[in-house]
């Protein structure tokens, strides 16, 4: 492996990059360890993992100590690709399409952030990416620089691939932090908190780089005032149809006053 060997603080796999639950299969925790000793450094990983009937979409950070072992579970799983809502009634009509999806991941709750050293890394599982609050909730828990692992696979042959490095590159301007966007078969990239990319391994590419990142703190006007933004919008656009409502109303009753009306003629 040629990572091995070189100075490194973080080693990032993408989503998908373990077949098994490390959690509950000793096998695959094994290998995971043997890993982070050669690495002689803590592994981020993603596995589907399962906490009693629950089945998550897990990003773990793997170290030597157990005991300083964290994760992230995935808050918003896609629907029709990684559950199915209302499964009973699609199955009803395509249960061929429907049973390709076998698991039903379960929304994480846990915060989208891990300490590594003295270092917090915030985290976004592939569509993640798209949500405000997972990535304002990693910077407003003290996130110093971002990880995103993703897995492109189902998307061979489109465009997602690059619309996913296009939200990537945002998170890194809007939060003022520099990304790590780590891809299975889609585009990896480095991208500091300017937008610039600085290191890339390309589509279906195998490949490993070692990046120095610069670490930020402190909450860009995006992060602060993002969510009040947000349900300004929602308010203004409520209100505007509100006023236009109430301005058709008007229009309609001063029609009907306004109109002539001559003596024996019909209403």
């Amino acid at each position: 492996v040629p990572l091995y060997g070189q100075p490194m603080d973080l080693l990032a796999w993408p989503e998908g990059g373990v077949d098994a639950d490390p959690l509950s299969d000793p096998a695959a925790a094994k290998a995971l360890d043997r890993v982070v000793r050669s690495a002689e450094a803590p592994l981020l990983m993603n596995a589907a993992t399962t906490r009693g009937d629950d089945v998550f979409n897990t990003s773990l950070l793997w170290t030597a100590d157990p005991t300083d072992r964290q994760w992230h579970d995935k808050v918003n799983p896609v629907p029709f690709g990684e559950y199915v809502p209302d499964r009973w009634f699609y199955e009803l009509i395509v249960p061929d399409l429907v049973g390709l999806i076998q698991r039903e991941y379960t929304p994480g709750t846990n915060p989208p952030i891990v300490q590594v050293g003295d270092v917090r890394v915030g985290l976004a599982i592939c569509f993640d990416v798209i949500y405000d609050a997972v990535i304002w909730d990693g910077a407003r828990a003290g996130a110093e620089m971002l990880v995103f692992q993703t897995n492109n696979a189902d998307f061979r042959g489109t465009d997602e691939n690059l619309q996913q490095l296009a939200f990537a590159r945002m998170r890194a301007i809007e939060t003022g932090r520099a990304v790590v966007n780590v891809s299975t078969v889609g585009t990896s990239q480095v991208i500091t908190p300017d937008g610039t990319t600085v290191d890339s391994i390309g589509v279906d590419t195998a490949g490993a780089s070692i990046s120095t990142v610069p670490l930020r703190t402190g909450l860009t006007p995006a992060v602060i005032l993002g969510p009040w933004l947000t349900a300004l919008i929602v308010l203004a656009a409520a209100g505007a149809l509100t006023a236009a409502w109430f301005s058709h109303r008007a229009r309609t009753r001063a029609d009907g006053t306004d109109r002539p009306t001559y003596p024996g003629s019909q209403p």
